[in-house]
């Protein structure tokens, strides 16, 4: 996903109200005549917490209750009087509004456009793919003690040649944050997940075997293999559901950027010149 279409996700899902307590909604405040439902202060008290952590505001205590509808009334009333005051036809107060609507109008499209973008066959039809992939591939697992020149690193194989604990290696020398202090664990990865060089290293060398240095973009690699195994491939079922966010975000990703690619758009920079616009592949095509 594009950081555009990711963007469009995340601001215009701050603004959709919740459905989940439709069926049983009700009027719960009355405010000279002007009815607030349920499932407004539903929505209210759900963005008081991150997504998804609200408990259910029937089972609150009553003052927490009355607390939250006092902050609704009041914000109801606030609002008709920001209104009398003529606040609402400001340009910035009217722009953000728009804003506002946009953006709540494009999480709904994209909500109704997602519904039918992926089917069952393509789920299963994505998962066999990956399954036929997968039949023969190979994991490992491996230790790594990363450091800045080919001489440190050279130095080190030296020693791990001479007998020197590999964990205690890299706990004393890697410069990688995140393995250093597992004395360099990376666990279990595939080829594809690691720079080029360093998998074509890691997969070359045998069991129990240490490489020679090896230069990334990171910087000098001395690289232990500890186990090398079948990938485990998960089931159907397992699988189902990422595959089917990750299917619809790809198809609504290259859906955007066609929408994208098909608009005369121009692009200035700073000085006024017309800069170019790099298109981004369309990945259902690959």
């Amino acid at each position: 996903m594009t950081r555009t279409t990711r963007f469009l996700l995340t601001t215009a899902a701050l603004f959709v109200a919740t459905t989940a307590y439709a069926a049983s909604d009700y009027v719960i405040l009355d405010l000279d005549g002007k009815q607030v439902k349920k499932s407004e202060v539903n929505t209210i008290w759900q963005g008081l917490f991150p997504q998804g952590e609200a408990p259910d505001f029937d089972t609150i205590e009553e003052p927490v209750r009355q607390n939250v509808l006092r902050g609704v009334i009041s914000e109801y009333l606030l609002y008709d009087e920001a209104v009398k005051s003529g606040v609402d036809k400001k340009k910035e107060v009217e722009e953000k509004v728009e804003e506002a609507r946009r953006k709540i109008t494009v999480r709904h499209f994209l909500d109704d456009k997602t519904k039918n973008m992926v089917s069952n066959a393509d789920v299963k039809a994505e998962y066999d793919r990956l399954v036929k992939e997968g039949r023969d591939k190979e994991e490992v697992r491996a230790r790594h003690i990363l450091v800045e020149s080919e001489e440190k690193a050279k130095e080190l194989k030296k020693k791990l040649d001479g007998g020197a604990d590999f964990e205690a290696l890299a706990k004393d020398n890697s410069t990688d944050p995140g393995s250093k202090a597992q004395g360099g664990d990376l666990g279990y990865f595939t080829e594809e997940r690691m720079v080029p060089e360093f998998s074509k290293a890691a997969f070359a060398t045998k069991k129990g075997e240490i490489s020679e240095p090896v230069k990334s973009s990171f910087g000098w690699h001395v690289i232990k293999v500890e186990d090398r195994r079948k990938i485990t491939i998960p089931t159907f079922n397992d699988v189902r559901e990422s595959l089917q966010t990750r299917l619809s975000e790809k198809k609504l990703n290259d859906y955007v950027n066609r929408l994208v690619d098909q608009t005369d758009v121009k692009y200035f920079g700073s000085n006024g010149k017309e800069k170019d616009l790099t298109k981004v592949p369309d990945s259902s095509k690959e």
